[in-house]
């Protein structure tokens, strides 16, 4: 686990940078970014980490799934070159999905020498995003409390377009297993890959709500503190964005978990766990 890891940071220092971006912040195209690394960051997943890695080529609903994820969980307004390193990692599976918090998960922990492990802990930091506001000293406060405004109703506004494609996905997925089922398809290759490709989406689902839930929790501190720190007859816009980011709802999506067919068993916490469709964003 610890020569994963160790390889892991190895290659997350090579690359030293996030995904590259061109206009709008869409992901441009680069054989390092899209071929090289994520060929790295299956082996890691399969071989280090043991988890499932699906050899069936993505669907167009699955790609502009991982394409609308990365939105989410790249966090352009506090970009650093240490963060996009990280997230780079988690979006290519070198690395496992950092948790937030105080600490990192023991099982992460494990991963790594210790002494990376600083390195790690401050990944996600909900007020990082309020000493971001007030990096530039010059800014008007009320600006600040109409970016908070504006960062939310953006997140907000994503909300829905993800949805549908995970929807899709969903369907897709519950299609592909129920066809496992109908055809009793015995081919262990097929179970696999398709047991393992629904992991891989449910991951990915359960990503964006994760990233939400920092985001949300970043507005929330930073609404907070400007409470005290800059008083504003802003406050009660700021709260109605920040509620109806967090209150945000995914519908139209069978819950994966009643679909699995009998055969390799390899699945995800997430399938037993409750569906992140019709419940509110989790907060941190």
């Amino acid at each position: 686990m610890r020569a994963g890891g160790a390889l892991a940071l190895v290659v997350l220092a090579v690359t030293a940078c996030g995904r590259p971006t061109g206009d709008f912040g869409r992901a441009e195209p680069s054989f390092l970014h899209d071929t090289l690394l994520p060929t790295a960051g299956n082996l890691v997943a399969e071989h280090v980490r043991k988890e499932p890695v699906s050899g069936f080529p993505l669907t167009d609903d699955e790609i502009e799934l991982r394409n609308r994820v990365w939105a989410f969980v790249r966090a352009p307004h506090v970009r650093d070159w240490w963060l996009d390193s990280l997230v780079e990692g988690e979006r290519t599976r070198i690395l496992p999905i950092l948790k937030g918090g105080a600490s990192i998960s023991a099982e992460t922990a494990a991963m790594f020498p210790e002494i990376a492990l600083p390195l790690l802990e401050p990944a996600y930091d909900r007020g990082r995003y309020h000493r971001y506001l007030l990096s530039d000293g010059r800014t008007s406060t009320e600006t600040l409390w109409t970016r908070v405004i504006d960062d939310a109703g953006s997140d907000t506004a994503l909300i829905p377009p993800f949805c549908q494609v995970a929807a899709r996905v969903r369907r897709a997925d519950v299609e592909r297993l129920g066809a496992l089922r109908r055809q009793r398809l015995v081919e262990a290759r097929l179970h696999e890959g398709a047991e393992a490709r629904v992991w891989e989406n449910e991951e990915a689902i359960s990503w964006v709500w994760q990233a939400l839930g920092y985001r949300a929790a970043s507005y929330r501190y930073a609404i907070d503190h400007f409470q005290v720190e800059a008083p504003s007859d802003q406050l009660f816009a700021a709260n109605r964005a920040y509620d109806t980011l967090v209150f945000s709802k995914c519908v139209g999506a069978p819950p994966i978990r009643t679909a699995i067919p009998s055969g390799p068993h390899r699945h995800s916490r997430l399938l037993n766990a409750p569906d992140p469709f019709d419940e509110p964003v989790p907060q941190k």
